[in-house]
């Protein structure tokens, strides 16, 4: 019979920003009850339709029922950073002051209650408001038809989360996977081998995940992940150029408005600011680091298997992640990429289409390629030169990152060389 159920448990502060975790972390888990696993299956939703519990319940379910697997499924810090998992929309200081200056363009100055638009229901006022004013003056001859106003945007996340990007997410999946692993169903997943799964974002923090504690993860199947961490996500993109790097933008809400979207974030690119986002910041986060990845090496070796388009070149660009399979080859990894090239590969079922993530589903990821990693991994066995200590330490510039599994949780420190 399958048995599933919902946790809360507390996970990782932030280190980097020296920020007090407020929020819980949520996860999902799933098993069957009258068949031993014999692999612990972590699903970690993206930032699309994967992300929604109740695909992601289903999913868990068929997998538990159809293999030898108990499943989990986490809800990452800041995962409800998009409209269809929660988040609403508002005008930070940096938003307002940018509104200002495209509105002095047009000689509109924002009525004075109407100024302070820091949540949802006052945003949609002052918005309906100027569509409805602009309207008045295209319809007068003061601007011409085609006239559209460029407004930036805050997404507002659940949980009053923000967007760390990446570090605190992969340390919230561990962090289930270890207290799966200690305390649910009388600890009898304990010595599970851990799967990870993951498209886009989700196998992003699959490779993440791996590269923070190997000892913990033996295989990542992974759809259309960035080698790269894609920068405009991380929410400081209007602070450079809002209608070039905004994390999405949409015309189509307001007749006459243009919105352009950003993550919620503390990190900036201004050097003078403890937030500071440095290039150490970036290094750490980069799966595609070839210092890091030797590092790596020496650990526990997971089974990688990817699936990606070569047409993909804006959100996770193929050429990025042919250099960083070619780079796990180079250094002993079991290390598959299927890179799909021409429409003769579209099949209309496994692969869908030559964009981004290909229209592929989690569930016929796995069926495919599922029983084969597992098969590698029971069978693989831990070589004497492999260090088998639970905390490894990446240099970032000035930057040493050292991450660690202390009480079943992971640990970070961040130190200056």
């Amino acid at each position: 019979m399958l048995v599933d159920g919902s946790y809360e448990i507390l996970s990782c502060d932030d280190v980097e920003l020296g920020i007090k975790r407020s929020s819980a972390l949520s996860f999902y888990a799933c098993h069957d009850d009258v068949k031993e696993a014999k692999a612990l299956l972590v699903i970690i939703p993206g930032l699309g339709a994967d992300s929604d519990s109740g695909y992601r319940t289903h999913l868990m379910r068929t997998m538990a029922e159809n293999y030898d697997v108990a499943c989990i499924s986490v809800d990452y810090h800041c995962i409800g950073n998009r409209p269809q998992l929660g988040a609403k929309f508002g005008l930070d200081d940096i938003d307002r002051a940018i509104l200002i200056k495209e509105l002095a363009k047009i000689g509109i100055t924002l009525p004075i209650d109407l100024k302070i638009v820091d949540n949802y229901d006052k945003t949609c006022v002052l918005l309906k408001s100027l569509n409805e004013e602009i309207t008045i003056r295209k319809e007068s001859g003061v601007l011409p038809d085609d006239f559209s106003l460029d407004v930036s945007m805050t997404m507002l996340p659940t949980k009053n989360e923000y967007q760390n990007f990446g570090v605190m997410q992969a340390m919230d999946v561990l962090n289930a996977v270890l207290y799966t692993k200690k305390y649910i169903n009388n600890a009898k997943f304990e010595h599970l081998p851990v799967i990870m799964v993951g498209s886009s974002h989700g196998g992003y923090l699959a490779h993440m995940c791996a590269k923070i504690a190997p000892w913990l993860v033996d295989a990542v199947i992974d759809n259309s992940s960035y080698a790269i961490f894609l920068w405009r996500l991380i929410g400081f993109g209007k602070e450079i150029d809002f209608t070039s790097y905004p994390c999405f933008s949409t015309d189509t809400l307001y007749q006459n408005l243009c919105l352009y979207f950003f993550d919620k974030t503390y990190w900036t690119p201004n050097e003078k600011s403890p937030y500071y986002f440095s290039d150490a910041r970036e290094e750490i986060r980069n799966i595609l680091n070839l210092d890091h990845l030797t590092v790596q090496s020496s650990y526990k070796k997971p089974v990688y298997v990817s699936h990606h388009c070569i047409y993909d070149t804006d959100i996770a660009p193929s050429k990025d992640k042919t250099k960083l399979y070619e780079a796990l080859k180079k250094l002993k990894f079991d290390a598959t990429l299927h890179m799909i090239k021409d429409e003769s590969e579209v099949d209309g079922k496994f692969i869908k289409s030559l964009t981004h993530g290909m229209g592929m589903s989690y569930k016929l990821l796995l069926q495919r390629e599922l029983p084969g990693v597992m098969k590698k991994i029971l069978s693989k066995k831990d070589k004497k030169d492999e260090i088998d200590e639970k905390c490894i330490e990446y240099k970032c510039g000035d930057l040493l990152y050292k991450f660690s599994e202390v009480s079943n949780q992971i640990r970070l420190e961040v130190t200056n060389i």
